[in-house]
């Protein structure tokens, strides 16, 4: 027994003394990679296709590459599938459960069928093959079944009709468009038959008003080649509606949504030439806007990818991940694309490279809700387990014959990998610019025109002043609280804020920008309603080298808090963050991130930083992972109206934040700030 007590004591010992040096390890140096870690590539990720920097300098990925990207999301799901229902049935990490609420989602083996299918579709008509490495027999067997029984209205497994909104089998539309001896020719005359029914019920259901219309419009081509009436006239109202949305500059507003956003890249850029590629009459009448307006977006498209190839993300559904790559591989097919095959190719594997290597296929094989890695806090509520599968929409650039330049010229650099450079965009009312000093790209959205409140954190993933490439964003999970990191903000009270959303655009070029916004205040009666004071904050930012200068104020009647968040960072898990304050600045440092804030002009205030845990059912507070952080300013007490607030951002990776000399001068109505070199004149009323 006294050896038993004892060997019980040493245990006790040794995981106090594990517990001591964990927490020790914790505290020590950020080693330089450290933010890497929070979503490595999983070992089943790992690709066998060896890089060729002769071929591709900047990226190393070949064809090949690509495809064994396929098939790993292929040979990854498939055994997902659940022979009685025939659907995936995806399950996620019990930790990550977010906004499901549940480890299996019934939502989203619909999205995960329709979805993924559009990759095999790809993956047939690419290569000719019916199997992938990793998973034993056809890949579009399971597919096939569940089309027969799907479809079949005297089969208990029938679909039904369309509800309301519903676009389940608009994949299946395109597949059969692009792969029809995989996808059209194993079936039955009666089992096609059951298929143009069940498109026809798709093409008379109702959308709602954004892009959701185009998941309609797909299945027109096919309805009208086999002579079933395809409700052609409606939706060609609505292509013709959907061209009403066009705002300038390349950039569509989302319909109904009225936003500008990614959307713009995985929606209408890749709709307008899939449904004029395989539609005559749509291109005879709509071809020549959709070449020209993807010309003019394609001048601003390249600058929203980094020198590491990722994208800047920025808006909603940004779990789609390389779905962003849509445009390039189209408009390619299309004879349309405005850059050299060498460059195409090297925005298109640098940003699938950036994703494949910071985790977008889990552990389990899944392409998971997150950004990176499996991460719930950047999914919306209509997000669900399936929904990450619009992915594969950027892989249709393997339809790109094996021939084409595309594949075989050598890579040729984007703006991230020479001087960078800036575009400013007056009618999308923002600025996209990519860095000369590290090839880092942002993008400001300076006016940004939402038709609710609220939805989706909005706030935090539309109406930040600014958004990188290398930084991402803070966010606390859906129904959690809004976030000032990167928003002005005001408050009457000093405890109830609200943080810019939905700015309206005065002023777009390519180093001034100028917003206003209006300031709500909650109803004091206690309605569920939002009212204005008829107060605005304005802002100008003068955008630099490195880092901006925001100049703004507030012209309500009343005193208010003024407020202004910095740019949020990822603390990879288990690292500390550390902060160091200097005279009227603050910098905070977590994994190889920086962000920093410099107070210019203000009234009295305090700069102060916020570390976010995550909630309970998220494991990350910061859409690359780990804890997202971020500094702010807020004024100490409430402030008149027109009184001036100067303060200068930056966030870097890699590399400490700039100190750049900074001086304002007032003359009356006259504001001169002297920042990088030039003077700004702000007029300010008094």
């Amino acid at each position: 027994m006294k050896e038993s007590k004892s060997k019980s004591r040493l245990a006790k010992i040794l995981i106090v003394l594990c517990a001591v040096l964990f927490a020790a390890l914790s505290l020590t140096p950020v080693p330089s990679m450290a933010a890497e870690k929070e979503s490595p590539m999983s070992k089943n990720a790992v690709l066998k296709a060896k890089d060729n920097f002769q071929l591709s300098p900047f990226t190393g990925y070949t064809r090949e590459h690509w495809l064994e990207v396929a098939e790993k999301i292929i040979a990854g799901i498939l055994p997902c599938f659940d022979r009685e229902s025939g659907m995936p049935e995806l399950v996620g990490d019990p930790e990550e459960t977010g906004h499901f609420g549940r480890l299996f989602d019934v939502g989203g083996s619909r999205e995960a069928f329709d979805r993924s299918l559009m990759l095999v579709a790809i993956y047939t008509a690419a290569t000719g093959k019916d199997r992938v490495p990793g998973y034993k027999g056809s890949i579009t067997e399971l597919y096939l079944k569940e089309i027969r029984r799907g479809t079949n209205p005297d089969s208990p497994h029938y679909w039904g009709p369309h509800p309301k909104y519903d676009v389940f089998g608009t994949n299946l539309a395109m597949g059969i468009l692009i792969s029809p001896e995989f996808f059209w020719k194993p079936f039955s005359q009666q089992e096609k038959q059951n298929i143009l029914a069940y498109f026809k019920d798709l093409a008379h259901t109702i959308a709602y008003d954004c892009n959701h219309w185009h998941f309609h419009m797909i299945t027109v081509p096919i309805l009208d080649r086999h002579g079933v009436e395809s409700n052609r006239e409606f939706l060609t109202r609505m292509f013709e509606r959907l061209f009403n949305w066009y705002r300038g500059d390349g950039w569509f507003i989302d319909g109904g949504n009225r936003s500008f956003d990614l959307y713009n890249l995985w929606a209408f850029q890749l709709y307008n030439h899939a449904l004029t590629r395989f539609d005559k009459p749509w291109h005879s009448q709509f071809g020549e806007r959709v070449r020209q307006t993807t010309a003019l977006f394609l001048e601003s498209y390249l600058y929203l990818f980094g020198r590491d190839g990722g994208p800047v993300p920025w808006g909603r559904s940004t779990t789609y991940r390389f779905a962003c790559l849509a445009p390039i591989g189209w408009t390619v097919l299309n004879n349309t694309c405005t850059f050299a095959p060498g460059q195409a190719r090297r925005i298109a594997s640098g940003c699938l490279k950036y994703f494949w290597e910071h985790g977008a296929l889990s552990e389990r094989g899944l392409l998971e809700p997150g950004y990176r890695g499996p991460n719930t806090v950047v999914a919306e509520p209509y997000i669900d387990r399936g929904s990450p599968y619009w992915a594969v929409q950027g892989l249709v650039a393997l339809l790109i014959p094996e021939d084409h330049p595309f594949w075989n010229e050598v890579e040729k650099p984007m703006p991230a990998d020479e001087a960078g450079g800036r575009v400013p965009l007056p009618a999308a009312q923002m600025l996209v610019k990519v860095s000369p000093i590290d090839g880092e790209a942002r993008l400001y959205p300076v006016g940004q025109p939402f038709s609710h409140w609220g939805n989706w954190q909005r706030g935090i993933k539309y109406c930040q002043h600014a958004y990188s490439s290398y930084l991402g964003w803070c966010a606390t999970g859906d129904g959690g609280p809004d976030l000032g990191a990167g928003r002005t903000g005001t408050s009457f009270d000093g405890s109830s804020w609200h943080f810019r959303e939905r700015p309206r655009a005065i002023q777009v070029t390519d180093d001034h920008l100028v917003s206003v916004e209006d300031i709500p205040v909650p109803d004091t009666e206690g309605a569920d309603t939002v009212w204005y004071d008829f107060g605005e904050v304005i802002t100008h930012t003068l955008v630099g080298t490195s880092g901006e200068v925001h100049v703004f104020w507030h012209n309500s009647a009343r005193p208010a808090y003024l407020y202004l968040g910095g740019y949020g960072i990822s603390v990879p898990h288990g690292e500390n963050l550390e902060s160091e304050a200097g005279e009227n600045s603050l910098r905070i440092h977590g994994g190889e991130c920086h962000s920093t804030m410099k107070v210019i002009q203000a009234p009295e205030g305090k700069l102060e930083f916020e570390l976010l845990e995550p909630r309970t059912g998220w494991k990350h507070s910061h859409n690359f992972g780990g804890r997202g952080a971020f500094p702010h300013w807020q004024s100490s007490q409430p402030v008149s109206s027109n009184t001036i607030v100067a303060v200068y951002v930056d966030g870097t990776r890699g590399r400490l934040p700039a100190d750049p000399v900074i001086t304002v001068s007032e003359n009356k109505e006259l504001l001169r700030v002297r920042f990088e070199g030039k003077t700004y004149l702000i007029r300010v009323p008094y």
